[in-house]
């Protein structure tokens, strides 16, 4: 790579190898089948795969699989795709900001393949990538910003939603699976997807596992229009009450679902046909008028071209927009480079004219082209889509009233909810619309984004005055609002049928309003988002209380985040008071069989810290309000514009040189240990006159703080139990070092300085001689008060910032104790007792920080051992949950015999093989967990523990299938680890006899208890 010599000092080796690799695969279109078999659901993300390829290099593939096969791809590629990315980003080391750091991630990768051609963009997003999978709070909450998504909170259990958005099988332009990614991406936890007229089964099936795989609850909605008028009203029918995806799957195979989806079939080629009629209509009437207003020749427009591009998809003005835009934008380009030259030697008068015209063909968009070209007022020979049909040829479903088309929707067999989209309706027609249905209408959607970005919102607060006062159930109320609606209605249109409802609503208003006395009419909020507009800030919605507290600092510095709906958000709090209740409640609520029964995971598994938090929205409380507590999730919308400038911003980006925050991890680290050391180094050289503390002072303090951060990392990772396999380096991350020193060095001026010398010896005369105690729980304390605000600087948890104090504090004692001892070895050697104490007061600040550090190591270690234990528990949960589900299918293959008694590997190869790989999978993922993630084998004797008698012995048993070396070693031979499976098998064979050896201890007691 060309700037690969051109930064030396930027970048790693690392984000060029990535870049590389990914941008081969891009150029090929499509991943190679070896390593695609990287996103195998058995291969766990922290097991035997990773020696196959790093982990950026999983991430970027699978997402080059989820973003490029929309049009070329299967849903099961892209399903497992999503798996595969998923999985990889949470599994990444058990961060404060774990899910904070996989949106971060996913987010990165997304845009290096997106970047694809652009080398300089890409090899910044590779670095950042690899930043962000540290996890470092401060890095991960800049990248979030940057992206402009808001922090939610780790406990997921933020009131984020979106009830109005559609996929690439409407009018968006995303996959199902895409559209989820994207959802969660954004923190969303409930989505409802919109289609038109039916459902595809396919798409709702992708759509229902996706959403299944990133947690999200989804749900479907099919809007069908029905006549009101001279215009439709548009309904969302919303089944509900299934048991399950399969049980939703049998519902759209239901006839009377198959029948009424035909007929929305048919509304849906009616509308293709008025859409092609409308392409023809640019054609004639409008091309010419682009081509002599921007001086280009742009052929007209193909039916066939413009079907292809809409895919899947239900023809739309919005896809023919975009699809014109896409034939005419090459065009421009070509035209702005041509002006380009031009302006260089025009003279002033035409340099105005040319830059008119090049901010002209800017913002020239898709949007641009529904407003002046495609409406229906400049296109009268097309019949509008806004209008009812009348002809002969019109399906029968765009032919039915509300009244029918709900009488319609209740005869499926399903319970539903329906929901009254009002974007085209005034007042008097939801007024209509909800008489005429009978309170079967449940919902109104009273916000939507789209709308509210184009500034029609004023209807929409009428329309919610509406279900205010139908929920009162005040009669006084409701007739003042119907007679001001009949009123408006009569002078604008009083020959109306409209006027003749309203009357009839007017004497019936006891009618009207017993629809909602048992049931209130609810609110439904949405983005109507398509996934591509430049004028909108896209979807998603949260409830603002719910959020961390930085987010909602984020919000409130940008108003504009916070759309104009008030609701009331309540917190509930579960506690459980000790590890025994803990398992009483949940044994009670979740009985299950001995053999299978394990430690929940989850939220429930949560409360074994004690608490579970979550939130609701209390019942009936959504409204609209001029300062509302909403706020969208979507960042700033974009400036519209094609990109087009005289200016050339190629060249201008290829001559700047990278962000400093781009310096490679060496030089970086280096750079971070030398603006650390030189404050350092200039108190001691500056202030001291012994020559020791003067030269090597500042590399004592250094070498103190080095030496505990190494230790630490060391012993939490095992210490001298650890693995044979696991060096000590690989343990220890020397960015965290570097962190660590950078700001220790600037605690040498205050504390040895500021603090012992101006503040204590010379304004209070406070030293070693006159008062020990107050010396050293002085520095204590201000090394505390230093700890803590760079900690909270760097954005670490409250927790650790709080425990980094009393830290300082519990080293007086220490510090004190080591004082005394260097006192009494000093006197011991016949130094006399007033140099002596003169010599501690020089060494008082050192003194301190080894007493620090010292206590630092001690609870540190142990939070990183218990952070490296955690995190093994979570890797064994996930691994030993799939074991037991091989046992348990297992059992059924042989349901006459007792499998843990005659575990035959050779007949089960010849009567299940899948069921032998999945066995051999596993066992390889555990080996490698025993091999070389920190603290897994004191984790796998917990997790053993905590199972029955028969898992524990299957898991152990099943082990034995390491034995088969010639099985195994044809497995990853034919690519179970993908094309680079040299690493794994030569780890496979080297320590599968003693990674058996060390269970046969296990399984003998198993044998024992037998």
């Amino acid at each position: 790579m060309a700037g690969r010599s051109q930064h030396r000092l930027y970048y790693d080796a690392d984000d060029y190898r990535l870049l590389e690799i990914v941008n081969k695969i891009l150029t090929r279109g499509k991943n190679p089948r070896l390593l695609r078999k990287l996103f195998e659901p058995g291969l766990h993300p922290r097991g035997i795969k990773e020696m196959a390829a790093p982990r950026a290099l999983r991430i970027a593939s699978a997402m080059i699989d989820l973003l490029g096969t929309l049009q070329s791809g299967t849903p099961e590629e892209r399903i497992a795709a999503l798996r595969a990315v998923h999985a990889e980003s949470l599994h990444d080391a058990g961060q404060a900001l774990r899910f904070n750091s996989a949106r971060v991630c996913m987010q990165i990768m997304k845009e290096i393949v997106r970047a694809h051609g652009d080398e300089a963009e890409q090899l910044a997003l590779a670095h950042d990538f690899r930043e962000a999978s540290s996890g470092k709070p401060r890095l991960i909450r800049r990248q979030l910003a940057k992206f402009h998504l808001l922090e939610m909170p780790e406990a997921w259990n933020q009131l984020a939603f979106d009830h109005h958005v559609h996929d690439a099988n409407t009018k968006g332009r995303k996959s199902p699976t895409h559209l989820i990614m994207d959802a969660w991406i954004k923190g969303l936890r409930l989505l409802g997807v919109i289609y038109y007229n039916e459902v595809d089964p396919k798409v709702a099936a992708e759509l229902l596992e996706a959403a299944s795989v990133m947690g999200i609850d989804v749900r479907i909605g099919v809007e069908v229009r029905a006549r009101l008028e001279d215009k439709y009203a548009r309904l969302i029918w919303s089944p509900h009450g299934f048991f399950g995806r399969d049980d939703f799957m049998r519902f759209l195979e239901d006839p009377a679902v198959v029948a009424f989806f035909a007929q929305g079939r048919e509304a849906v080629e009616y509308e293709r046909a008025r859409v092609l009629e409308l392409l023809h209509s640019f054609n004639e009437n409008h091309l010419a008028t682009v081509n002599k207003r921007f001086s280009v020749e742009v052929p007209p427009l193909e039916e066939a071209a413009f079907l292809k591009s809409v895919g899947s998809g239900t023809a739309s003005l919005v896809h023919l927009a975009e699809h014109a835009h896409q034939k005419i934008l090459p065009h421009l380009v070509a035209r702005t480079r041509a002006l380009t030259e031009a302006y260089k030697n025009d003279s002033e008068v035409e340099r105005a004219k040319i830059r008119a015209e090049v901010d002209a063909m800017n913002r020239f968009d898709s949007e641009t082209i529904v407003d002046e070209y495609l409406r229906a007022d400049v296109n009268p020979s097309v019949r509008s889509r806004d209008k009812p049909p009348d002809g002969a040829d019109a399906p029968a479903l765009l032919l039915l009233d509300p009244a029918a088309m709900v009488d319609t929707l209740s005869r499926l067999p399903c319970r539903a909810r329906i929901t009254l989209n009002p974007s085209n309706l005034s007042p008097a027609d939801v007024l209509q619309v909800i008489y005429a249905t009978r309170g079967r209408v449940a919902y109104l959607e009273i916000f939507n984004l789209k709308d509210w970005a184009q500034g029609r919102t004023h209807h929409r607060r009428l329309i919610n005055e509406i279900r205010l006062v139908i929920n009162s159930g005040n009669v006084v109320e409701a007739k003042r609002m119907v007679r001001e609606i009949l009123v408006d209605v009569e002078q604008e249109a009083p020959e109306s049928q409209a006027v003749d409802t309203l009357r009839t609503i007017l004497r019936d208003l006891e009618t009207l309003l017993s629809f909602y006395r048992v049931s209130r009419l609810h609110s439904r909020l949405g983005s109507d988002s398509i996934g591509h507009s430049k004028h909108t800030r896209g979807m998603g919605l949260v409830v603002a209380p719910s959020l961390p507290w930085r987010a909602r600092r984020e919000i409130r510095r940008d108003p504009n985040r916070m759309v104009p709906v008030m609701t009331v958000a309540l917190r509930h709090v579960v506690t459980v008071c000790n590890e025994r209740s803990w398992w009483k409640f949940w044994s009670a609520h979740h009985p299950t069989p001995p053999q299978t029964r394990r430690e929940p995971v989850g939220e429930l598994g949560k409360m074994r810290g004690g608490r579970v938090e979550t939130w609701s929205v209390a019942h009936n409380s959504t409204t609209l309000a001029a300062k509302g507590n909403i706020a969208s999730l979507g960042g700033t919308a974009e400036q519209p514009g094609n990109g087009l400038s005289l200016v050339e911003r190629a060249s201008l980006r290829d001559a700047q040189r990278p962000s400093w925050r781009h310096l490679n991890s060496n030089t970086m680290n280096v750079a971070k240990i030398l603006l650390g050391f030189l404050p350092a180094f200039l108190t001691f050289y500056l202030t001291k006159d012994w020559w020791l503390l003067t030269t090597f002072g500042a590399v004592i303090w250094f070498g103190i703080t080095g030496l505990r951060n190494i230790l630490q990392s060391v012993v939490g990772g095992g210490g001298l139990r650890r693995s044979s396999l696991l060096k000590w380096k690989e343990l220890v991350s020397w960015n965290r070092v570097a962190d660590s020193l950078f700001f220790t060095g600037f605690s040498v001026p205050l504390l040895d300085f500021l603090v012992k010398d101006l503040l204590l010896a010379r304004g209070l005369d406070i030293n070693t001689t006159t008062s020990p105690f107050l010396l050293y729980s002085a520095i204590a304390l201000a090394n505390g008060i230093y700890i803590s605000s760079h900690n909270t600087f760097r954005g670490l948890p409250s927790g650790a910032i709080v425990g980094n104090f009393f830290r300082t504090l519990l080293s007086i004692p220490v510090a004190l104790g080591l004082n005394a001892i260097v006192l009494t070895l000093l006197l011991s050697g016949g130094v006399e007792q007033a140099a002596a104490l003169a010599g501690l007061q020089l060494w008082a600040a050192i003194i301190s920080k080894t007493a620090s550090d010292s206590v630092a190591a001690l609870i540190e270690g142990s939070a990183d051992r218990q952070h490296n234990l955690a995190s093994r528990r979570i890797d064994y949960e996930e691994k030993l949950a799939r074991v037991c589900d091989v046992y348990a299918r297992l059992e059924t293959t042989f349901p006459e015999r007792d499998v843990l008694a005659h575990l035959d590997f050779d007949e089960l190869k010849a009567k299940n093989p899948g069921l032998l790989r999945d066995i051999v999978i596993d066992a390889l993922d555990l080996l490698y967990f025993w091999g070389f993630q920190p603290r897994a084998r004191i984790a796998l004797k917990q997790q053993l523990a905590l199972m029955s008698q028969d898992e524990r012995r299957f898991v152990l048993q099943s082990q034995k299938v390491l034995e088969r070396k010639r099985d195994v070693s044809e497995l990853l031979l034919d690519g179970l680890v993908g094309k680079h499976f040299e690493g794994a098998l030569a780890f496979y064979l080297s320590n599968s006899e003693r990674y058996l050896e060390h269970l046969a201890e296990d399984r003998a007691m198993e044998k024992t208890e037998g």
